[in-house]
Parts: structure tokens; sequence; C-alpha cells
């Protein structure tokens, strides 16, 4: 699974603390919802790029990991 920033919003997320991993990776590559920065409360992030699941990721300065997306070997 991709990393995901802790800041990336989008309002299809009510409710997805009932959802699995595999369910949200799905939502997040189907949803044609709009992103936002939870930084900058914004659609685009502190450094002004857009905030989307595919451009959120930690080649960012600003990129900061989701504690519930890390990656299955990072968990071990």
């Amino acid at each position: 699974m991709r990393e995901l920033c802790k800041d990336l919003r989008w309002k299809a997320l009510i409710g997805v603390d009932q959802l699995d991993e595999a369910q949200l990776a799905v939502l997040y590559r189907t949803s044609d919802a709009p992103y936002g920065c939870l930084g900058t409360c914004q659609a685009w992030g502190p450094d002004g790029d857009l905030a989307a699941p595919e451009l959120c990721q930690p080649s960012r300065a600003c990129f900061r990991p989701s504690p519930r997306l890390r990656r299955a070997s990072d968990r071990a």
C-alpha cells in the first residue's frame, strides 16, 4: 500500500474508522471527492502543491506519515 500524508483529508472520510485497510485503499483510489490539507485547510499543502493521494507522498517536504496507513513491513 502507498503511504499517505497524515494531513490529507477528503470529505468521504466520515465513518472511515469502521473500514479496514483494504477498503480504505479502494476508497482513496476511486473517490472523486475534493481533497484538502489539514495543515493549510485548503486544497493545497504548505508547499503550495495540490493535496491529493498521488501527490501527498514522502517526497514532499511537508509530508507527515499516517500511523493508520503504514506499510505492513513497518508494523512488524
